[in-house]
Formats: structure tokens, sequence, C-alpha cells
């Protein structure tokens, strides 16, 4: 069994480097225009999806419908994938986080992440690896013998990267080894009730044919 896990396409806050978190934020032109992109290719690929998985946040419910071309009531949405809640973090750029003082150290979050220290309202490592762990082993592995052959994922960087790790053992300090961008692919396989990554880091789509493609889909489709 495929499971392809990807990221949510651009937003506007992902432009200006704020952190989203729990924030209902919304796909831009050019994220449309990833996502589209990201359908085009699986479609080339020849795959095709028999369960859709998604953060409840609109970013990435919207990224599933594109990718997939799937209504939102065939798209699962799980709690489980939704992205970290940074608390009094959220919504706010790196040089706003910098000249706050209970921000202080919140640049372990991305640079010693081992070093980390959830502030009060904010969701700790700790837990999203627990809950990312728990839709692995509960959700997804009992699915190998069901006859369903390819599954996607969408999520968030955050936490996509915590799905990652409990497929490739990194520490956490490695947390953030391998840099994802928008609609990033990633394909595991899950056989024998092991999981194993197939490959990391693919994308169907070039910068300058983002905003073209989402103009296209959406006359088109």
């Amino acid at each position: 069994m495929n499971i392809y896990v990807t990221r949510h396409g651009e937003t506007e806050w992902n432009t200006y480097w704020k952190l989203q978190g729990r924030s209902n934020t919304v796909l831009n032109e050019k994220g449309r225009g990833q996502a589209c992109l990201t359908h085009n290719g699986f479609v080339e690929a020849g795959i095709s999806f028999d369960r859709i998985y998604s953060s409840p946040l609109k970013r990435a419910v919207e990224t599933a419908v594109l990718m997939t071309g799937k209504s939102e009531s065939e798209i699962i949405k799980d709690d489980r994938l939704i992205e970290f809640c940074f608390g009094k973090a959220e919504g706010k750029t790196p040089d706003e986080r910098n000249e706050d003082p209970e921000l202080k150290d919140f640049h372990l979050f991305f640079d010693e992440p081992e070093k980390y220290v959830a502030l009060e309202g904010a969701e700790s490592f700790e837990s999203v690896l627990k809950r990312t762990a728990a839709f692995w082993e509960d959700e997804i592995k009992p699915l190998e013998k069901t006859g369903i052959q390819n599954i996607l994922v969408v999520t968030h960087g955050g936490t996509m990267q915590s799905l990652l790790l409990h497929i490739d053992g990194r520490s956490l300090k490695d947390y953030w080894k391998t840099k994802m961008a928008n609609c990033t692919i990633n394909k595991i396989v899950l056989e024998n009730r092991c999981f194993r990554l197939e490959y990391t880091g693919k994308v169907f789509y070039s910068e300058d044919k983002s905003k073209k493609s989402a103009d296209g889909f959406f006359s088109n489709h």
C-alpha cells in the first residue's frame, strides 16, 4: 500500500513567513496552482487515490480537493494531521517574534528543537509526535489488507516532519533536516505491517507555472 504525504499549497502568510499554526488561512493563487499542477502530475503518473485524509484546516482541505479532483465531502478530516498550535507566537513574522521578550527562545523550535519548551497554550513536540504516531499505527496500518492501494495525506510543514520522523527514525535534533516546500510529495510504502520511506521531496510544479496552472484549472474544472 502506498501513502503519499504532502504539505498544503502556499498561502499569503507563507509569503511573509508568518507562523500559521491553527489559524484557518486559505490558499493564495500560487498555492492553488501548485496543488493543480500536483494533480496533473498524479494523473500523468497514473496515480489515483482510494482514500484521502486531510488536516481539518481550510488550506489543507482545499489542497486535497485540488490535488485529487474530489469533492470536500470525500475528504476524511483528521485532527491528528492539524498543525502545531504556537500560542502567542502564532501569526507573527520572524522579526516580530524576535522583538517580543516573551518569545526570545522561540527560535529553538527551528534551531534546536530538542531544547524547545512550548509556551503556555502552545503544543509541544511530544504532543505532536504522539498524535501522528497514532495516525500511522491506529488509522493507516489496519488498512493494509483492505485492498486499498493509494492514500493521500495532506497536512502542514511541522506536522509532516513528525509523520516522517515516525517512519525514518530520525532524532528530534534532526527534526528539520529536510526542508519541505509547499505541495512537496513524500511516498511511504506499507508492506507486511512495516512502513518504509520510498522517496521524499518531490514536486510536480515549477515556480513560473503555478499561477498559470491555477487559472487553467478553474476554467476547465
